[in-house]
């Protein structure tokens, strides 16, 4: 079971002391928001609060210097055309975020509702401005001559006000269409990553199964072949032969069918199929099986102790006139553990490859425990061969 994805590291919180500082105001906020919006959030502050925001800052810095002088222009003094821009644009500015960051609270809004608001909300700040301004100008209230202003402008102002309103309802409305279609983005790439990585498994549990499936034929056919021969026969042995193989095949039917096994029952089903061949090869073979308790419970492909006693058996030990020990042995090493399979048999020929057995471990080998993990076969100075399977402590 895969865990929870750890999350990015956020660069402000090792960053300079202003960022440190700004990270540290910002975590109990961070931590009350759901996590899609936390992580735009801090995206976000990302972007602003490093180098990378500083042509996002330009360009806001910019847009506010133009509304100033714009309203310096229509005749208000540099103080109030500041402040006064200041307190729109900041405004403006918070509203788009929040267009960005909750579209649905925008989205969810009849157009003809959003409309009506930000017109009635653009008329309020327009009546407010042109009475600032007015008062500015003569230093004192006029209501009358406000009110004969108001009327006087109302031809250039009502258009103004509702071009201004339907064009912070457009902003508005784009905005957040864009936040909530670059969501549905977001999730559709994570549903086809997650589909992608379920295929995936799919398909690894399908190849391990096929695997699985090319390991009990390629050991039991031989000895099936050998009882056939000795049935044909009236060979005596073939009676205690079929009653081991009836054994093995019902203890290691269900082994062969799980994606992996405890190392204990794999040596188990290998000192019951060396039982088999005991019957078949008599003083010919001898053998022994050592597993330390530590490494009992350390899980492997099943079938893997298998199918290298099998190829050390059939290419070591029975083309041997005289046959040969067998030792199977786990032992536990300072960076994972071993497995190791030693016969004194007629050992490696020159140029030898691997067969269907041996491909099929270092393939499984893969698949299970990553690229880490190797087969190793090396002819033994006393003659023979070892197979070694190094299996690394930490594995996918």
């Amino acid at each position: 079971m895969q865990g929870a994805p750890t999350p990015t590291p956020n660069p402000l919180a090792s960053g300079n002391r202003l960022q440190q500082a700004y990270y540290r105001w910002a975590l109990p906020y961070y931590e009350r928001m759901a996590p899609e919006l936390r992580e735009q959030v801090e995206q976000l502050d990302v972007q602003l609060y490093t180098s990378r925001g500083l042509g996002l800052w330009l360009g806001w810095l910019l847009g506010l210097a133009g509304l100033v002088a714009g309203l310096r222009a229509a005749g208000l003094p540099w103080g109030a055309a500041l402040g006064i821009s200041t307190v729109l644009w900041v405004a403006m500015s918070f509203a788009v975020l929040s267009a960005w960051l909750k579209p649905e609270a925008f989205l969810r809004k009849k157009a003809a509702h959003l409309l009506l608001r930000l017109t009635l909300f653009c008329a309020l700040g327009g009546l407010f401005g042109f009475s600032f301004g007015h008062w500015m100008r003569r230093g004192s209230l006029d209501l009358a001559l406000l009110a004969q202003r108001l009327v006087d402008s109302l031809s250039v102002l009502v258009p103004a006000l509702l071009a201004t309103g339907f064009g912070m309802a457009l902003l508005f409305w784009a905005v957040a269409s864009a936040s909530r279609q670059a969501t549905q983005r977001r999730l559709e790439t994570a549903q086809l990553t997650a589909e992608r990585d379920a295929a995936a498994r799919h398909a690894l549990q399908a190849d391990l199964r096929l695997l699985q499936a090319q390991i009990q034929p390629h050991f039991v056919f031989n000895t099936l072949a050998t009882l056939q021969h000795w049935v044909d026969k009236k060979d005596e042995r073939a009676g205690p032969l079929l009653r081991e193989l009836t054994g093995f095949l019902r203890r290691s039917t269900e082994m062969l069918g799980r994606e992996s096994v405890p190392l204990h029952e794999e040596l188990q089903a290998v000192r019951h199929y060396l039982a088999i061949l005991q019957v078949r090869m008599g003083k010919r073979l001898s053998w022994d099986v050592q597993l330390p308790v530590e490494l009992a419970a350390q899980p492997v492909p099943p079938g893997l102790a298998l199918t290298l006693v099998e190829n050390a058996i059939e290419h070591g030990l029975e083309p041997k006139i005289g046959g040969g020990g067998l030792r199977v042995e786990a032992r536990q090493l300072p960076e994972g553990w071993q497995l190791s399979v030693d016969d004194d048999g007629a050992g490696l020929a020159p140029g030898s490859e691997d067969g269907i057995g041996l491909a099929n471990v270092r393939r499984r080998l893969a698949l299970h425990f990553g690229a880490q993990a190797s087969l190793r076969l090396q002819p033994r100075a006393e003659g023979g061969t070892r197979a070694l399977v190094d299996i690394p402590s930490e594995t996918p």
